[in-house]
This record gives C-alpha cells, sequence and structure tokens, in this order.
C-alpha cells in the first residue's frame, strides 16, 4: 500500500469490481475519458482475471484514508522497461471527491513510487480537452503540456483535442 496525507493507494481486487463497473458506465466519466461504450459483468470479469498477468500495467485502488471508502482507480500502463517510461491512467469515479485534491494526491502518490521504486525516468498522460479538470490536477502534480493532438478524438458528435502531459523524474 502506498499511503499519502488523504488517499492511499491499494492492490486492485475483487471487493473493487462492482464499484469500478459501475464507475466505467457511467454516461459523463464515460465521455471524460474516452470509453466507447458499456461494459458487461462477464467482459469485466474476464478483464479482472488477466490483471496479474499483464506485466506491462499496475493497478491501484484509491481510498480515503479517513473511512477506507474506495473513490478511484489509478494505474500505470504501457509500462516500457527499456526507455523506463510508463501512460499514468485515473478515474474518480465517486462524484464527492471531484476537486477535493484526491485526483492530484493519488497522482503524486503513484509518481513518487514508479520514480522512487520502480526507477522509471518518465510517466506521461492523455487528457482530453474537455476534461479540464484532469489536465489541473496532473499539472498541480507536477505535469507539464508536451504537445496537442489536434483534433484526435471523436466526442459528442465533434472532433477533440487530446493533451499529451509528461513529467520526469
Amino acid at each position: 500500500m502506498i499511503t499519502g496525507e488523504t488517499v492511499s493507494l491499494r492492490p486492485f481486487e475483487r471487493r473493487h469490481l462492482a464499484e469500478t463497473r459501475a464507475w466505467a458506465n457511467d454516461a459523463e466519466l464515460m465521455l471524460l475519458l474516452d470509453r466507447a461504450r458499456p461494459v458487461s459483468e462477464v467482459e469485466h470479469e474476464k478483464w479482472f482475471a488477466t490483471l496479474d498477468e499483464k506485466k506491462s500495467s499496475l493497478y491501484f485502488a484509491i481510498e480515503v484514508n479517513a473511512d477506507g471508502q474506495h473513490i478511484g482507480n489509478i494505474w500505470l500502463w504501457d509500462l516500457d522497461w527499456r526507455h523506463r517510461k510508463a501512460e499514468l491512467r485515473i478515474v474518480i469515479g465517486n462524484s464527492k471527491q471531484h476537486n477535493r485534491g484526491a485526483g492530484t494526491e493519488a497522482i503524486s502518490l503513484l509518481c513518487y513510487y514508479a520514480f522512487h521504486r520502480l526507477n522509471l525516468h518518465k510517466i506521461y498522460a492523455y487528457v482530453l480537452a474537455v476534461n479540464p479538470r484532469a489536465r489541473r490536477s496532473f499539472e498541480k502534480a507536477g505535469f507539464s503540456l508536451e504537445g496537442t493532438l489536434r483534433e484526435d478524438r471523436w466526442v459528442e458528435e465533434s472532433y477533440t483535442d487530446v493533451f499529451l502531459l509528461g513529467k520526469l523524474r
């Protein structure tokens, strides 16, 4: 477990599945996270069954220290050991926790772990332009804008930009 001031990152477990699937199927979150379609219970179970086999990713549940409430998930994706880098993805599914700093703290905790325990050199993230809250969280955690993928994704009947943000060790 990785413990911060207000949140902790805990290895993702079966008990986190129901909330995670609900968030994956939430219409607003699907839009902000660029998810194309809902996830069935069977698909979600198959995903969980293969989680430990994925050597190129690390998944964590985000929990509030005060009460242990599961409020979101964060993961390193596409771990590239040769180039010592990975993509960071995050979802704060509990809307009551939005704009309270939990996402920024979780990002900072996972970056510290990635840099100091995994010896990675770079962490990067893709953020849709329609999700300014996510961009602010990454920037507060020390990420810088590295580029803009212009009109890269089809979101709500129009193309939107995607920001590439990065943080070096």
